[in-house]
């Protein structure tokens, strides 16, 4: 996943500790895109991220993020594999753990497997392990203040003018 990285661009919101919500400018590609999970989007409103800002951007700067593909493989592992094994496990554990006496096997091991994906869930989101904990942030990689952007385009094309950090 090391080649899959998705670089955006858009124009600084906010900016305060090290990290900015940064405004994405809608694409043709943000309907299909693997990496809805980051932004804030919803039909109708603003698409936002917060990501990691290294390099001190400003309210109004442009910038280019990239989000990197171990990330998003990390969080779909964390948000969906786990919990599909907790799931899987607790069936298959309570299929042979408990007695049909007082309800059927098969709903007792659904419940078991509900159960454990709802504690990891929890515990997952209250331990501050998600992306707002800063190790699975989207990075700005460039920023293109005000000042750039009022000197005019230079004419280059669109990878080399942002500084594109990909190969």
């Amino acid at each position: 996943m090391k080649g899959e990285d998705i670089y955006e661009e858009g124009i600084v919101i906010r900016s305060s500790e090290g990290t900015a919500t940064v405004m994405v400018m809608d694409g043709e590609s943000c309907h299909e895109c693997g990496a809805k999970m980051f932004c804030s989007a919803a039909d109708g409103k603003e698409n936002t991220v917060t990501v990691r800002d290294p390099l001190g951007a400003h309210a109004g700067d442009t910038v280019r993020f990239v989000i990197r593909g171990e990330i998003m493989f990390k969080a779909a592992a964390l948000l969906y594999g786990i919990p599909l094994v907790l799931i899987l496990g607790g069936i298959l554990t309570g299929m042979y753990l408990f007695d049909p006496g007082l309800m059927p096997r098969e709903l007792w091991a659904f419940l078991l497997g509900l159960s454990a994906a709802g504690l990891y869930y929890l515990a997952f989101f209250f331990s501050g392990s998600g992306a707002r904990s800063g190790n699975m942030m989207p990075s700005i990689v460039h920023v293109r203040g005000v000042e750039e952007l009022d000197a005019g385009e230079t004419g280059l094309p669109h990878d080399e003018r942002m500084g594109s950090a990909h190969p």
